[in-house]
């Protein structure tokens, strides 16, 4: 008779990896992911933990009525440029930041409003802040800007007669250096466009007298 046969031992399955490994890659990858969320937090571009700030920008701003001050400052090719430059000339100013969401979705609105108020004699001058001369220079330029856009990276110019918290922040000022509005949030081209031509009307009579 023949030797019977040896069976051999059924393959067993692959163990699942532990509950406990997974967890360990979970968590890791979770810790890693709050790391990348607390250094852009903590070390992102300024400027973004004040976008919408309204209330505070406009209590201290210079208020309508007043002479908007005057400033010293560079255009993005290092070119010295003053407010009152524009002495007895209109003058729409933007302060803005190419890093900014709110900003670079009005430039078109912006860029053709200029456009439409230049030919009148209203200059607009682009203050960026919070950001290089060459990165607001480049982005104006790959999006067909044409005013003058002047930079200001760290607010040392600025600052002391225009401390922004709200981006985008326009000022209108007239051809006597008054402020005539402001409005702190983007604007559509037609309401650009509207705000800068009252510049070019004699101011409303003081109701006081």
């Amino acid at each position: 008779m023949s030797a019977p046969a040896t069976l051999s031992p059924a393959p067993t399955a692959a163990a699942p990896a532990p509950r406990v490994e997974r967890a360990q890659a979970v968590w890791g990858l979770t810790a890693a992911l709050l790391i990348v969320v607390a250094a852009w937090w903590l070390g992102g571009r300024a400027g973004w933990d004040t976008i919408g700030q309204g209330g505070v920008n406009m209590r201290l701003l210079p208020k309508v009525g007043e002479k908007a001050p005057d400033f010293l400052t560079e255009d993005v090719f290092g070119n010295p440029v003053r407010l009152s430059d524009f002495e007895g000339q209109p003058v729409w100013l933007m302060f803005w930041g190419s890093w900014g969401p709110p900003c670079r979705a009005e430039f078109p609105d912006v860029q053709a409003a200029h456009e439409t108020v230049a030919p009148d004699g209203v200059n607009l001058l682009g203050v960026s802040l919070d950001e290089s001369a060459e990165a607001a220079g480049t982005y104006a330029s790959v999006n067909g800007g044409t005013f003058l856009v002047l930079s200001d990276p760290d607010r040392a110019d600025t600052e002391a007669g225009y401390p922004i918290y709200n981006f985008p922040t326009h000022m209108f000022v007239d051809g006597e250096g008054v402020v005539r509005s402001i409005v702190l949030n983007s604007m559509s081209e037609e309401r650009a466009v509207a705000e800068a031509r009252r510049l070019l009307s004699p101011p409303p009579p003081d109701p006081s007298f």
